[in-house]
Order: structure tokens, then sequence, then C-alpha cells
């Protein structure tokens, strides 16, 4: 397994930045390398840099900061559909400590994967709720390749618009099963005698769009496996892995 270490500086403490998949051999099988740390540092930029130009963009009859109620970027009747696509490495840590996502402790064990939504009925005050179905593989350095499958009720929200970019949040709940484990949920099968193979799935996520590309999304998400304090399977923490995607929306 090939792997590059980059040391980054901020302020008097060192940032290690791990570099995902990008197409190696590994003893004649291809894994992929996509989405690093980098990239979650290069897309908070492209987001600043969105909020710095939105001034000049933004709606005139639309203040420049507020909490949206409705889809603000929809032209005519709001999508109900998207699709996701993304990639993700896993953290040895808890929930807590992978939402930290550039103190987080990363493995060499990545995530790819895709999931589909629905928005179902806008509850007001901008919320809407919908379903969310994914599938994704897992695999890496210490993990034997596996497939993930879930599905869950989402809450998101139309978000805080600047100018023309909205941010906006959403959570998905649900189930989540799996062919294997990986390595991290392994030990903690053996540490708390449990079973890691359906447990529950919690989606933490943060979307940001513009207004000139409103059918796009760029996302992060943890990707969150539970078992809801001996819930599932007998486990408390699955596994935590850090996402960034796309969502079209439709």
């Amino acid at each position: 397994m090939v792997r590059a270490t980059r040391i980054q500086y901020f302020g008097d403490k060192t940032i290690r930045t791990l570099f995902f998949p990008i197409a190696i051999a590994n003893h004649g099988n291809g894994l992929i390398r996509s989405l690093s740390m980098r990239g979650l540092q290069v897309a908070l930029a492209a987001v600043i840099l969105g909020i710095s130009v939105s001034s000049g963009l933004a709606d005139d009859n639309s203040p420049f900061i507020y909490f949206a109620t409705q889809d603000p970027f929809a032209d005519g009747l709001p999508t109900k559909n998207d699709v996701y696509v993304f990639g993700g490495v896993f953290a040895h840590g808890a929930f807590g400590d992978a939402i930290n996502v550039l103190g987080a402790d990363y493995t060499d064990n990545y995530i790819i994967g895709a999931a589909y939504g629905r928005d179902f009925v806008d509850i007001g005050a901008g919320f809407v709720l919908g379903g969310v179905a994914g599938a994704a593989i897992r695999f890496g350095e210490d993990d034997d390749t596996t497939g993930e499958l879930w599905a869950g009720a989402r809450l998101r929200h139309h978000g805080l618009v600047i100018g023309d970019l909205a941010i906006a949040p959403a959570l998905t709940a649900g189930f989540s099963a799996v062919t294997g484990p990986t390595e991290i949920e392994r030990d903690r099968e053996i540490v708390h005698d449990g079973d890691a193979s359906f447990l529950g799935f919690v989606g933490a996520e943060l979307s940001f769009r513009v207004r000139q590309a409103p059918n796009v999304e760029l996302v992060y998400q943890l990707h969150h496996r539970s078992g809801a304090d001996g819930t599932f399977g007998d486990m408390t923490e699955g596994s935590n892995a850090n996402a960034l995607g796309i969502r079209y929306r439709f």
C-alpha cells in the first residue's frame, strides 16, 4: 500500500494531511484513492470565496443574510429527489472525535458510495421531512472489502442564505447493515461481545450550494454507525467516516 503524507503548519501546531486513494495497485487489485483532508480544506476555501463574491450577485428583493423558510433558489416548484455520491475516510475515535474534521485521528481505510433521497413533506419553519437509502463499499489497508446498505428518515432545513450562497444542515437517522465488519468494528465487537452486522445509522451533514447552480450541492457528512448504547448488536460505537461528496437535486 502506498501512502502520501503532507505536513502542514497552523500556528505552532502541525497538521498531518492524508491523501485518499487514487487508483493504485495492491497485489493486482486496484484501489481508488480520492478525497482527502486536503480536499476538505479546498472545499472550505471555495465556500469562503463564494461568500466573498456573493454580495454583487444576490437577489435585490431578498435580505443579504437570512434563514430560509422555503427553497431560496427554486424557480417554480422545488425539487423533490436527489442523488448523492461521496468518498470518505474512517476515523479511530467516536462520533464526537470524528466530527472534529481537521483534528480527527484517521485510518488508512475508506468508504465510497451513493444514496438516493426524496423529500416527502414540508413541515414548516424551513424544515423538510424525507427519506434516504444508500449503498457503499468499505476497504483499505486494515480492512477486507465489505458492503454496506442503509436507509433512514431525513430531516433537513433550507438553511442560512448569505447572498447567493445557501448553507443547509440535515440529519438522517435509520439503520445500517454490512456484509462484514471493518477492523475498528471488529475490535469493538470483541470489547463488547457484540455484533456490528446490523446497527443504527446517523448521517449528520452540512451542504453548500449557490444560486447560479441551484441543483448541485457540495456536501460534508459524518457517516456514523452506532449500537445506540447497546440497542443494536450489543454495541455502543460502530464506526465513523468523514465524507465529502456531490448531491444533484431534481
